[in-house]
């Protein structure tokens, strides 16, 4: 199999020698064991090479050895691949473990919906009230929907949010019921079984054949088994690599990021016209680009996502800092970054923004420097609290330094 993306699984070069399609027997055996020297995330990412390249001897040693993994957590991080994500919460049902992955940001809609579907009280209210997964999958919804353990109100605030972003997905006339498969329509159930005819089953039994009761009866539980029941995406768990993104090269490729300005319009205009939820997994892989367009979206969710996908720049920070057309959560997001906060000129920026929150630009004023607080003093732009301050920061070290040259005499 060629196309095993080894980067993005995060299998380095020696064990790929061991695990891939090419390899010998025994090796690739030992990797569906668990045994190769590796750390816990490339761990689980073998296992589901292991499982996805295999024969059934070996997906089944693979699946075996998740199951019994003793800290299957400690593998997971915000690099862990959509389809390893898949496979654990597929094969580890596990509350703990669900809590955890619920809010990953590389779920594909498949697993948001499962986990949602089998969310305890706890996690189902989270996932009602985790507004950007709500806009990639809406149809964790439904799955909310179906859920026994979701709260009224939760579901509620759900269903308003998705409404107002005007991508409310069709929910069951009946909470607790399950929606048919997206594209799918619903079996017809069969005739429950007829009342007991003795002669009948007689009848049948000195012919050889089963009984009519019995057949019906296990013809309904049959049916119940296979009625839809898992996520609404009507999707079985597949192993392979596919992936739900399908962006092309211009929204990703770092290298298109000096493109002409036709091109930047080409861009513009497709995302555009991408619903709320793909403008979102988008800001989490485009490029610089694509970062500068989602990050002014009217869709605090898109803006936000761009800040969260830890892709930002620097100086893309900067120059988001004192944009003042952004969102001010998209501005207290960026002062919640430890890095961002640590750069000198973020800190003028967000000060001199008239968009950045007091709560936010207050503290900071007392960290500026004399000459940007001379500035700021000047600044009507910003609050009168914030200048007022600066201007009394500003005559406080003038008095200081007169203080000091006085005692020098």
């Amino acid at each position: 199999m060629t196309d095993i993306p080894w980067d993005k699984l995060g299998i380095p070069p020696n064990l790929r020698a061991l695990v891939g399609p090419d390899a010998a027997m025994v090796t690739r055996m030992a990797g569906a064991q668990g045994v190769l020297p590796a750390g816990w995330d490339i761990q689980l990412a073998i296992l589901y090479v292991s499982a996805a390249i295999g024969d059934e001897a070996i997906r089944d040693t693979a699946v075996a050895t998740l199951r019994a993994l003793p800290d299957v957590a400690a593998g997971i991080n915000f690099r862990t691949h959509t389809k390893v994500l898949e496979f654990i919460v597929e094969f580890r049902p596990d509350a703990e473990l669900d809590g955890l992955l619920a809010h990953h940001r590389n779920l594909n809609d498949r697993t948001a919906v499962l986990l949602a579907a089998r969310a305890g009280r706890i996690l189902a209210e989270a996932m009602c009230d985790d507004h950007e997964r709500l806009l990639i999958t809406p149809d964790v919804l439904v799955a909310l929907h179906g859920n026994p353990n979701t709260g009224i109100a939760p579901l509620e605030r759900a269903t308003s949010f998705l409404r107002m972003e005007r991508v409310l997905p069709e929910l069951p006339p009946v909470r607790g019921q399950r929606m048919p498969p997206v594209g799918a329509t619903a079996p017809e159930p069969p005739p429950p079984p007829a009342a007991f005819d003795l002669d009948a089953e007689i009848e049948a039994a000195l012919a050889g054949k089963p009984s009519p009761v019995l057949s019906a009866r296990q013809t309904l539980r049959a049916f119940n088994v296979a009625a839809p029941s898992g996520p609404r995406t009507g999707q079985v768990f597949q192993f392979n690599f596919a992936s739900d993104d399908d962006f092309g090269m211009d929204l990703l490729d770092e290298g298109s990021s000096d493109a002409p300005p036709e091109m930047r319009v080409s861009i513009e205009k497709k995302i555009s016209m991408m619903p709320p939820g793909k403008k979102i997994k988008l800001a989490y892989l485009g490029n610089k680009e694509t970062r500068g367009i989602l990050i002014r979206d009217r869709n605090k969710q898109v803006a936000l996502a761009v800040v969260k996908s830890g892709r930002l720049t620097e100086n893309e920070a900067l120059h988001a800092a004192g944009n003042r057309n952004l969102a001010m959560d998209v501005l207290r997001e960026i002062s919640a970054n430890r890095e961002f906060m640590r750069k000198y000129p973020v800190k003028v920026a967000l000060v001199n923004n008239p968009r950045t929150p007091p709560s936010i630009a207050v503290p900071l004023v007392s960290q500026l420097q004399k000459r940007d607080l001379e500035s700021l003093a000047r600044n009507r732009n910003v609050s009168s609290v914030l200048f007022s301050m600066a201007d009394k920061l500003v005559r406080q070290k003038a008095h200081n330094k007169g203080g000091e040259g006085g005692g020098e005499k």
